[in-house]
């Protein structure tokens, strides 16, 4: 994510929202451009922006109160069970899989594995929950059984991994959290003075005869 693609996909929306008014929600991913700033480069008609107070992620945003934590537990313990399979069968390149394996695998994970009460106690801890909800507090030790923790640090030592990271570190990697580009001010500047051709003024290129597929080769 980028602060230019960021401005734009929020005009966009903005122009989605017409004859609404509506708030819309957001974190302090540092592509989205700050508050005081955003008013000084686009004018928004149907859109109020709000962000969530600084340093409270792990408060008030259910997903990140450990729900993805717990997924990519399930989801790291199925890889492995999957990879050490391939080694026995003596695949190539056993560690080597493909978008849509790596689908499959996380929506396993989610379906079967991912708790209903380990959600309903991070939307509780949040407090987007009522308070009366019949559900449980969420307590400061980790919502991962201790169970699954114990399988993939077994099969960390069955796959004999060189610098082994402590598991909990491999959930919970700190790189992945940054997702965002902050582009300068004069990037945000060059971009949005720049004249698009809308969409439906290009010309399609007819330089190049499509070849025709059969529906066999497509499936």
């Amino acid at each position: 994510m980028t602060q230019v693609i960021f401005l734009e996909w929020l005009k966009r929306f903005d122009a989605r929202m017409a004859g609404r008014n509506v708030l819309l929600i957001m974190d302090n991913c540092s592509a989205h451009i700050p508050l005081m700033q955003l008013a000084s480069v686009v004018t928004l008609c149907n859109t109020t922006v709000f962000y969530l107070p600084p340093n409270t992620t792990s408060k008030i945003q259910p997903c990140d109160a450990r729900i993805i934590r717990s997924l990519k537990a399930y989801y790291q313990r199925r890889f492995n069970r999957l990879l050490i399979q391939r080694l026995q069968d003596k695949v190539a390149d056993p560690e080597k899989i493909d978008v849509l394996a790596a689908m499959h695998i996380a929506v396993t994970a989610w379906s079967m594995d991912v708790k209903l009460e380990t959600i309903h106690n991070c939307f509780h801890h949040c407090q987007i929950r009522t308070t009366d909800a019949d559900v449980t507090s969420v307590l400061e030790e980790p919502l991962i059984d201790p169970e699954v923790i114990k399988d993939l640090e077994e099969q960390v030592q069955e796959l004999q991994y060189r610098n082994q990271m402590d598991i909990r570190n491999l959930i919970d990697y700190p790189a992945e959290r940054e997702v965002a580009y902050v582009s300068t001010q004069e990037e945000i500047v060059q971009d949005l003075s720049t004249n698009l051709v809308p969409e439906d003024e290009v010309e399609a290129d007819d330089s190049q005869e499509s070849i025709p597929v059969k529906a066999t080769e497509a499936l």
